[in-house]
């Protein structure tokens, strides 16, 4: 096998905190993609799984219409919608575990009531730069494709391969494939195929989680990403860099929102003379940058160095 190898004095940690804790709280990053939805919902099952009655899934602005064909997505709270209900579900809880992401920041409106509890803090995340001051118990693999494959070696590690059931498979393996852009990057390491091999034993019907990933944009989506290509794509040749640029107007004419442009990205580096790429839009106060590349730009670095993200 070719698991990663993780600290046995930490397995045991993270074990031992979901075992004593009676009210337990989820969270991941805002504007959700694959990986944030699949990793929040696959520890959701394995702690139901372990029969934990009281675990409350939320995100700071809800699932994605794409990830809720996933299992049980209709329990998650909105943050935006149901702000109250978070917010007394992260100061109730006996432990928070926090699923990929780094730094109170990426859960928006939602940080002041996480960093504030009082709540046991643990951590299961790919990102660099982990925020050590939040974190009681973290978890910190860089190196691994996903939260989602991070989880599945984690909670295997505490509690044996049967605590993964069907519905906890489901979720981890679409996660794997959203951050792996179905294995087209983050393909270097052979536990992502390992972890996944052992997802697809729980008949989890992978081409349809491949089908929803890919083939469920709305005609709006459709038609922005087109409108998008021809009118906001900027090309630099000789520099090998491209970006996307869209402003509030933008995306209120075309009737899409931040969840509408996951992955849109990409589309700059599918040029063979463009190494590394962007996407920035506006949103209320504030710019998002969202960096992608290829071969050797390290875009990791940039974000950190320069724009305070990862």
């Amino acid at each position: 096998m070719n698991m990663p190898t993780l600290d046995n004095t930490l397995i045991e940690q993270v074990a031992l905190s979901l075992r004593q804790a009676e009210r337990i709280a989820i969270i991941s990053h805002m504007n959700a993609d694959g990986d944030a939805v699949g990793s929040m919902m696959g520890m959701w099952h394995v702690l139901n799984k372990l029969g934990k009655g009281c675990v409350t899934p939320m995100l700071p602005n809800g699932v994605p219409e794409t990830f809720r064909y996933l299992p049980c997505t209709n329990l998650v709270l909105n943050g935006d919608s149901q702000y109250d209900e978070c917010a007394k579900a992260l100061e109730l809880a006996d432990l928070i575990v926090c699923v990929d992401f780094n730094a109170a920041s990426r859960v928006d409106k939602l940080a002041g009531p996480l960093s504030g509890s009082k709540a046991k803090k643990l951590m299961i995340d790919h990102h660099h730069g982990p925020d050590h001051e939040l974190i009681d118990v973290m978890v910190s693999v860089p190196e691994l494709s996903s939260a989602c494959e991070l989880v599945y070696w984690t909670m295997t590690a505490c509690f044996g391969k049967d605590c993964i059931n069907h519905d906890a498979a489901r979720c981890l393996y679409n996660g794997i494939c959203t951050d792996t852009g179905s294995y087209a990057f983050n393909n270097d390491v052979p536990s992502v195929y390992e972890a996944s091999a052992e997802l697809v034993k729980h008949d989890i019907g992978a081409p349809d989680i491949h089908n929803h990933i890919d083939n469920t944009f709305s005609v709006a989506r459709m038609k922005f990403w087109g409108w998008a290509i021809c009118n906001r794509l900027r090309i630099f040749e000789n520099k090998k860099f491209a970006y996307f640029y869209f402003s509030l107007k933008d995306m209120q004419d075309g009737h899409v929102t931040g969840a509408d442009l996951e992955g849109l990205v990409n589309y700059t580096l599918k040029m063979s003379c463009i190494e590394c790429g962007a996407l920035i839009r506006e949103e209320e106060g504030r710019t998002k940058v969202s960096l992608r590349s290829k071969y050797e730009v390290d875009v990791n670095k940039i974000a950190r160095q320069h724009f305070n993200g990862g």
